[in-house]
């Protein structure tokens, strides 16, 4: 009996394995981009220096290989900002964590022991006219780091890492 379990574990383990690899196949056959981050917010920087104008447009985060540049697609697919690899003059990454008080307030001061943490990928680009800008993102807490690693990756620039508590 401990070999059948044994045997039945091992070919089930094997099966989810071979499948899972046939699903990956595939998927990378069907031309998915995995420099695509969804869930991201592009704060847009106002003429005076303010960093959030108004309302944050809500899109996706694309590494795009072929034109070598970063680009932030619009919910409606439209570019809101496109920024070549080599203008870009630094990259930062920060976590920023802060109390939970309108929870707090609203439900129960045990929020007060949990933070809510946002991740911002920051770009720091120069324009075509040689201005210096910056581009500040907000991304999405489940593919922050793969965001932050394929920045580094496809730039070649390191992300210089900030972890506010």
């Amino acid at each position: 009996m401990k070999r059948l379990v044994i045997a039945l574990t091992a070919f089930l383990f094997a099966f989810t394995c071979a499948l899972a690899l046939g699903q990956e196949s595939s998927s990378n056959k069907s031309g998915e981009d995995r420099h695509r981050f969804d869930k991201a917010e592009y704060l847009q920087a106002t003429s005076t220096g303010q960093k959030k104008a108004g309302e944050a447009v809500k899109g996706t985060l694309v590494f795009d290989t072929q034109k070598r540049s970063v680009d932030f697609l619009q919910a409606s697919g439209s570019p809101a900002l496109s920024i070549k690899f080599d203008s870009i003059k630094n990259m930062t990454y920060e976590k920023a964590a802060k109390p939970r008080m309108a929870e707090a307030v609203l439900i129960s001061p045990l929020f007060l022991l949990s933070n809510s943490k946002k991740h911002y990928l920051t770009f720091q680009y120069t324009d075509d006219s040689g201005q210096g800008k910056y581009a500040i993102v907000h991304l999405d807490k489940k593919n922050a780091q793969q965001a932050v690693a394929c920045a580094e990756a496809q730039t070649g620039k390191k992300v210089e890492q900030i972890d506010e508590k």
